[in-house]
């Protein structure tokens, strides 16, 4: 059993959302915290070297905005002064509302206004000790096949100590082979490509315009030929406009040159509007992010960690397709439940290891599996397979996905169900073992598809 000197002390390796919203949760719980970062940490920045997605659009679903009230409501305050804006998808419920369809709220706002409002939470707490500027190199501790961590090293030559490393160093992170490198095996490794490159530009509203509104949950999505659009709400007045380009066109990475990009927006009528220059100004540049994985490390094996003294967060143990929105929230949502594990198992690094592997893992690898489940659908489907989503026989990830999201605005049940599913409210089993719910949807569905034009 691992005993540690009270009160515990703990490093931080990453100061982004996954790492500062840690380092809060810890702090706030009575313990001491360093965080260690390569980039500067006391100012806000619009860019960021060290994280390429920095600038791309996100949403914080309505899991992360519940893990931010509940554990940082100062944190939330903030962001509503800075201009982050409530997105009320139960104002399109069919009926009254009721209790609890407050939590579907979503939270629209920008990384960059996110992480800056944290940070400045961070640099206010007298226990949480901030170095940046510095490049992390390595794990220092103990080696064997199961290393026990004892600090970071430093590009500068330090070692900075603690009773326990949070892994907060995101999607590509390198601990796994730090800790091969203390002889330790690293975590197993699932992962299959996302499949995209994502083409986004960020856009700000004209003086009396509004955000585009209609017949989704949380934002404008569809297809246009091979590719896939998304917009994203954001702060102060903001949105962007994403499109995926499946990786084995090529002809279609044109889109990244803004003459092209804003081509396709004006093939989409929902685009067109928003983008059009009367509505709306660019306020950056087309950026593409790819080379991305769906990627899931187990690093818990035979029973135990891969290592004794370091856990990972967020985007570190589990990254999904961005399209998908759950890496803020997972992170929120990590930061609490680690301070959890800490301070509900003092002293005991293998207990607290337990506790939080056992509180995120389950939940982090069915959504892990259902976006694999939901890719080799689509791949189906692409082959040519006859697959219809509209029935749960045919082909259940995407009758749970696209039939389920068809469905929502048809019924206030089954859009509580949907945006609570989507949201990251709730398990994937609230849907999946109710099959009361899903022959709704199938009803739904096929009322639905009778009654459109092109049915008739």
């Amino acid at each position: 059993m691992i005993r540690s000197h009270r009160p515990q002390s703990v490093v931080i390796a990453g100061a982004g959302v996954a790492g500062l919203s840690a380092a809060l949760a810890l702090s706030r719980s009575g313990i001491r915290v360093t965080i260690v970062e390569r980039d500067a940490v006391a100012e806000l920045s619009w860019t960021r070297a060290g994280v390429p997605h920095f600038s791309q659009p996100h949403i914080l679903l309505p899991r992360g905005r519940q893990a931010l009230l509940r554990r940082f409501p100062d944190v939330y305050a903030a962001l509503l002064r800075m201009g982050a804006l409530e997105i009320d998808p139960a104002r399109k419920l069919l009926g009254e509302c009721r209790p609890g369809d407050e939590e579907l709220l979503a939270l629209a706002v920008r990384r960059p206004l996110l992480e800056s409002a944290l940070r400045a939470a961070v640099l206010a707490e007298p226990e949480i000790r901030v170095i940046s500027g510095q490049k992390i190199t390595g794990l220092a501790g103990r080696a064997g096949s199961v290393p026990r961590i004892e600090g970071l090293r430093t590009a500068a030559g330090d070692m900075i100590g603690g009773d326990l490393v949070v892994d907060a160093l995101g999607r590509t992170s390198p601990v796994p082979a730090w800790i091969e490198a203390l002889g330790g095996r690293p975590p197993q490794v699932e992962s299959f490509p996302c499949g995209f490159v994502y083409y986004s530009r960020h856009f700000r509203l004209r003086p009396d315009v509004d955000l585009p509104d209609g017949p989704w949950l949380f934002g404008p999505r569809g297809k246009i030929g091979p590719m896939t659009f998304l917009m994203f709400y954001g702060d102060n007045r903001t949105f962007a406009i994403s499109f995926c380009v499946p990786t084995g066109v090529r002809d279609l990475r044109v889109i990244r040159h803004e003459a092209a990009f804003m081509a396709a927006c004006r093939a989409v009528p929902v685009l067109r509007e928003a983008a059009d220059p009367r509505s709306a100004e660019p306020i950056s540049p087309v950026m593409p992010l790819g080379s991305l994985q769906n990627t899931f490390r187990h690093y818990q094996q035979d029973g135990g960690p891969c290592a004794l003294g370091t856990l990972p967060i967020g985007d570190a143990i589990c990254h999904t397709d961005p399209s998908f929105s759950l890496g803020l929230s997972f992170a929120l949502d990590h930061a609490g439940k680690l301070a959890d594990a800490i301070t509900g198992n003092p002293g005991d690094g293998l207990a607290q290891a337990r506790a939080y592997f056992a509180a995120i893992e389950p939940e982090a690898r069915e959504r892990f599996l259902m976006i694999r489940n939901i890719y080799a659908a689509r791949e189906r489907k692409r082959q040519g397979e006859p697959l219809d989503f509209t029935k749960r026989s045919s082909c259940y990830p995407l009758f749970a996905s696209m039939g389920l999201d068809a469905a929502a605005l048809m019924d206030a049940e089954i859009f509580r169900v949907a945006v609570r599913r989507f949201g990251l409210l709730d398990r994937l089993s609230v849907f999946d073992n109710d099959i009361r719910l899903q022959d709704r949807v199938e009803e739904l569905l096929k009322d639905g598809m009778e009654q459109s034009p092109a049915a008739a």
